[in-house]
């Protein structure tokens, strides 16, 4: 090996190992802090144990199959490991746990398998650079991809975005290989890249538009037949890879235009204008830098004089018209398009002479380098939610009740009833209540022996999702010992001004946890994703500042034990099914929850108001009666207990329950209509 060759080959290393560092913190991070996407991917491929493999009628067509079949392949090669190893529980039983108690693993697997495929598309972007351009500028495409900062940002989740860049960035290569080789192992290969970039995401189909250009420019005719075999190549991978979209196409047809609206519409309703503009003026500066841009914008010029640089352009081309052409404007989405633009940076410094290409590469480097730096920085510093979260498990007691305010995306992420009757609710969608039902004891033996807790307010709890006054009667009504506030630059973290106010004077302040400067940096306004995209200023750590309050609205609980947790996520769910209608599956549900757990209070309190909407006033009482001996203390099931009473015309005890609620809360809001009651007036 020549002197020039082991120049070549180091600068390669230093590229691929500087990327592989700079990404290293996201796999490493915290993994109970969670982007809300992850939760799809982490969780669906479980279900595939069942044998069925349509993801459409059953999970969600979001995305297309392949990365769910990637990550179950994954999921089931580490269960035969551990079996391997000693462990004695059947894939029905690893399956549970994983899905209930144990998905820390799984989000490790699906980081790192992220993590694996942001590498290949560092590697991929320098060897199209090299048969763009010419062998020394490979490297530079590499170096550029791995400093990129929305590449590393994105690095470190369990998502189809980088995976999808890698298959697209690889089809364009294929074709670009095209101008050189006509034999029709090339048009297959180029073919099924395709297929795979479509099965990872639908718009990895758009580099079909570089095959077509490679083919033509070379001079070969639209009727070649190595052209249709690699069209038919596409097709074939995309079935292999995602089989359900042809065979289930109708329910794939409906998603489809489903996402192409939203695509048009744009998200959270927020306007950011259409992507054509958006994407040059935000997306593109994140991850390149301004420099970057304007070198890509030359690199595009340079192109334009190559044939093989024409087949590039144009798969920047279909990917920006295609993908601008709306207002749903995610940064993600143009991580195909940093990456072909570090191709084409490496094609306008490649025309500059030595030494003043390597000045102008440094100082094309110093930006994103900067931004990837600050990336790992913060996420080696770890999130605030994930601080909050430590600090609730040390020293909130089991079973208190935290009422949210901020938004969903911010929450912090314990263990809930909320987040409990998710689980089961979507266990039983997709594997059945039945299954659920065998296995619930294995659950209970095997599940954490850690404190649990209830957020009133979360993006679990469908019975209360619209329910965001920010008032004292509020946390009243839902018995909140505690309040927790997130406050953020991103939509999805806002407090009301007045409500914390008044939180000041009510409540007591326990602790906050800060990240810092979350106003300066520039995030992408409609991803509920705490890390910036740029202008980091002194941001200290990822999330939203969280504060946690005592206010003292709660009343004693009695689901301290996993099996108290599990029989109030049955509650939980019966208030859910009764807010839906389904009053049959209501009582199903809380009947369920009494026999796991006899001192289930609001199991007798949810039961009493079922009866009560079937008119069963006499059942009713016996409910109330049941849950008072549990609770003699809440005033508000003395007043319902005399509620019902009076209804059966047993008036007399009726005024002796309102007279104990009068006892025990004096100050009830409804205390003077009481003592008229009770004094028969």
């Amino acid at each position: 090996m020549g002197a020039t060759d082991t120049m070549g080959y180091w600068r390669w290393v230093v590229a691929m190992a500087l990327g592989a560092l700079l990404r290293v913190w996201g796999p490493l991070g915290d993994v109970a802090v969670r982007h809300p996407d992850e939760f799809f991917l982490v969780y669906w491929p479980l279900y595939f144990s069942t044998g069925d493999f349509n993801h459409q009628h059953t999970l969600t067509a979001f995305y297309p199959a392949f990365h769910y079949y990637l990550l179950a392949a994954l999921y089931f090669v580490y269960f035969g490991l551990l079996k391997l190893g000693g462990l004695a529980w059947s894939l029905d039983q690893w399956v549970a746990y994983e899905y209930f108690w144990g998905t820390d693993a799984l989000v490790r697997i699906g980081r790192w398998t992220t993590w694996a495929f942001a590498l290949g598309t560092i590697w991929w972007a320098g060897c199209l650079a090299r048969r763009i351009w010419g062998e020394a500028e490979g490297w530079v495409a590499a170096l550029l991809t791995a400093v990129c900062t929305l590449h590393v940002r994105q690095s470190g989740l369990v998502a189809v975005d980088v995976p999808m860049t890698f298959w697209f960035i690889g089809a364009v290569w294929a074709a670009v290989r095209l101008m050189g080789r006509a034999d029709r192992a090339s048009y297959c290969w180029a073919g099924a890249l395709v297929g795979l970039a479509a099965g990872a995401k639908y718009p990895g189909a758009l580099a079909a538009v570089a095959v077509v250009t490679a083919h033509l420019s070379a001079g070969r005719g639209i009727l070649d037949m190595r052209l249709w075999l690699a069209a038919a190549m596409s097709i074939a991978a995309f079935f292999v890879v995602t089989p359900y979209t042809f065979l289930d196409f109708s329910t794939f047809a409906g998603h489809f235009v489903a996402e192409a609206g939203h695509l048009q519409q744009g998200h959270a309703g927020q306007a950011l204008g259409l992507g054509w503009w958006y994407h040059l003026r935000v997306s593109l500066p994140s991850g390149l830098g301004w420099a970057g841009v304007a070198l890509a914008i030359c690199g595009g010029i340079a192109a334009w004089q190559k044939t093989r640089g024409r087949v590039l352009l144009a798969s920047v081309a279909a990917y920006y018209l295609v993908m601008g052409s709306g207002e749903l404007n995610f940064v993600r989405y143009a991580l195909p398009l940093v990456v072909l633009g570090a191709v084409l940076i490496s094609g306008a410094i490649a025309r500059v002479g030595v030494p003043w290409r390597y000045v102008l590469l440094l100082l094309t480097l110093v930006e994103p380098l900067y931004g990837s730096v600050r990336i790992a920085q913060l996420q080696r510093a770890g999130d605030t939610r994930a601080a909050a979260r430590q600090w609730i498990l040390r020293e909130l007691p089991s079973g208190a009740t935290c009422c949210n305010f901020g938004g969903w995306a911010g929450d912090v992420p314990i263990p809930t009833v909320e987040g409990l009757w998710g689980r089961i609710s979507h266990y039983e969608r997709l594997w059945g209540r039945e299954k659920l039902d065998e296995l619930r004891p294995f659950l209970l033996r095997e599940g954490p022996e850690g404190s649990f807790y209830s957020y009133p307010f979360s993006a679990g709890n469908d019975c209360h999702r619209g329910e965001r006054e920010s008032t004292v009667e509020l946390l009243r009504r839902h018995h909140c010992d505690y309040v927790l506030l997130h406050r953020h630059a991103l939509s999805y973290s806002h407090v009301e001004t007045t409500f914390a106010s008044v939180l000041a004077v009510q409540g007591e302040l326990l602790a906050r946890f800060g990240a810092g400067d979350v106003h300066a940096p520039r995030y992408d306004p409609i991803d509920a994703y705490y890390l910036p995209i740029g202008a980091f200023g002194e941001l200290e750590r990822a999330g939203p500042e969280i504060e946690l309050w005592r206010v003292g609205f709660g009343e004693p609980t009695s689901w301290t034990k996993l099996n108290g947790a599990f029989a109030q996520a049955y509650v939980l769910g019966a208030m859910v099914r009764l807010e839906e209608g389904a009053f049959a599956a209501a009582l199903a549900l809380v009947q369920r929850g009494i026999r796991l757990d006899t001192n289930c209070t609001d199991g007798y309190l949810v039961s009493a108001y079922l009866m009560e909407k079937a008119e069963r006033d006499a059942d009713a009482v016996f409910f109330y009666e049941k849950a008072l001996e549990l609770e003699p203390g809440n005033a508000d099931s003395w007043i319902e207990l005399g509620n019902a009473r009076w209804r059966l015309a047993d008036e007399v005890a009726a005024r002796r329950a309102y007279a104990r609620a009068l006892a025990v809360a004096p100050d009830h809001p409804q205390a003077a209509v009481l003592r008229q009651a009770v004094a028969g007036e």
